[in-house]
């Protein structure tokens, strides 16, 4: 009798066991539908207050994409919705590729952080021999620049003259002294990886990373090609120019379609076309150590510091500068924060383990402006600036 009666209470704990167990689970649904929800409900207010027609999202967590999200139309004149395959230009979230191609010449022990650029490119001017690799990548070269805020190339040039006029001007400060965000410093840059893998930079960049980090759609390009999954761009805005700097700006109330034209020489500079789920890719290769090393991710994301002390960054946020890597300087919950054509945007918290990637198919779209409220879904305490 004892026996039946042990037993008996044996199989009511292990069913009371397995009624917790399926109580938790349930819980950690219901909590991950809420989640989802948030999110989902997020980010629609955000591209209803913007006006963004469409939007790509993808979320890494522990080495692991733990949310992707496509919403809105990839293009309004057919209604074509965005979908998971939709590929996005990312602008100078290129640039954060060419810091680590880069980086991976300099751990093949090819190239030098702190060489001169003359020393692998002979014949620029002798006006740019005291500027090194690490300004270039850095944005404190100096370098007069080679295309306005339009993206037009300087006075409006075929891309061989444009180069040929950059190098004529003279430079905008002493090398190393000041940071000025510059898209000629990687123009020059891609020229610099291509004499010293021997590849072109188009190819180094694919085979080193795209195939190595399985970006499945990843490419180069601009938003003139005929390409299927490629979103169209839009804007509300014509911006004036003067002297290469915008000085006014007209806003339309309906969406403007806009082409841009990369010249294959600054496709370092703004060339990458991807979908959401091939950045979250590279990210977690990134953070597995396989396309650098440990000690090569440290010095991209580092900021780098100005003679003086201090650090510059594109905004009082996004407050400092890597090889490549725009970052946000702050003590809580810093990030790592490429961004491009004020469209897209990787936010990554590395004290967080999380990425967040939103892609748009609008320039002033300001998805960097609300990356950090979509992470606060995963990080409660992180503070969010409205």
């Amino acid at each position: 009798m004892l026996n039946k009666l042990s037993a008996a209470f044996v199989l009511i704990a292990v069913m009371g066991g397995l009624a917790d167990s399926a109580n938790a689970r349930t819980t950690q649904v219901a909590e991950a539908d809420n989640q989802t929800a948030a999110i989902e409900r997020l980010v629609q207010s955000e591209m209803a207050s913007r006006r963004i027609p469409g939007l790509q999202l993808a979320i890494v967590k522990n080495g692991e994409i733990i949310f992707a999200g496509a919403y809105g139309q990839s293009d309004l004149e057919t209604a074509k919705p965005v979908t998971e395959h939709t590929v996005f230009g990312v602008n100078s979230i290129s640039k954060a590729f060419t810091g680590v191609a880069a980086m991976q010449l300099v751990e093949a022990g090819k190239l030098d952080l702190d060489a001169s650029v003359t020393q692998y490119l002979e014949e620029l001017p002798a006006s740019w021999n005291e500027i090194t690799v690490r300004q270039i990548l850095t944005h404190t070269s100096g370098l007069p620049e080679i295309i306005d805020d339009n993206t037009r190339l300087i006075d409006g040039a075929e891309p061989d003259a444009a180069w040929a006029k950059v190098q004529e001007l003279p430079l905008k400060s002493a090398p190393g002294t000041q940071y000025a965000y510059n898209q000629t410093g990687y123009a020059l840059m891609g020229k610099i990886i291509e004499k010293v893998s021997g590849k072109p930079f188009v190819d180094f960049v694919r085979e080193g990373q795209f195939n190595a980090a399985g970006m499945e759609q990843a490419r180069f390009g601009h938003t003139a090609d005929t390409v299927p999954e490629l979103a169209s761009l839009y804007t509300y805005l014509t911006l004036q120019i003067t002297d290469m700097r915008t000085v006014g700006v007209e806003r339309s109330e309906t969406p403007m379609a806009r082409s841009e034209v990369w010249p294959a020489y600054m496709h370092p500079t703004a060339g990458v076309q991807a979908t959401a789920r091939d950045l979250a890719a590279w990210v977690i290769a990134l953070q597995n150590r396989k396309l650098v090393s440990e000690r090569g991710l440290e010095q991209l994301w580092t900021p780098q510091q100005l003679p003086d002390g201090s650090y510059r960054g594109f905004n009082r946020t996004i407050n400092g500068y890597g090889l490549g890597w725009p970052s946000i300087r702050r003590a809580e919950h810093p990030a790592i924060t490429p961004t491009g054509g004020d469209r897209a945007a990787i936010f990554i918290y590395p004290q967080d383990d999380l990425t967040v990637i939103v892609l748009t198919n609008l320039l002033g779209a300001g998805p960097q402006r609300f990356a950090d409220k979509i992470a606060s879904q995963y990080i409660p305490d992180l503070a969010v600036e409205n």
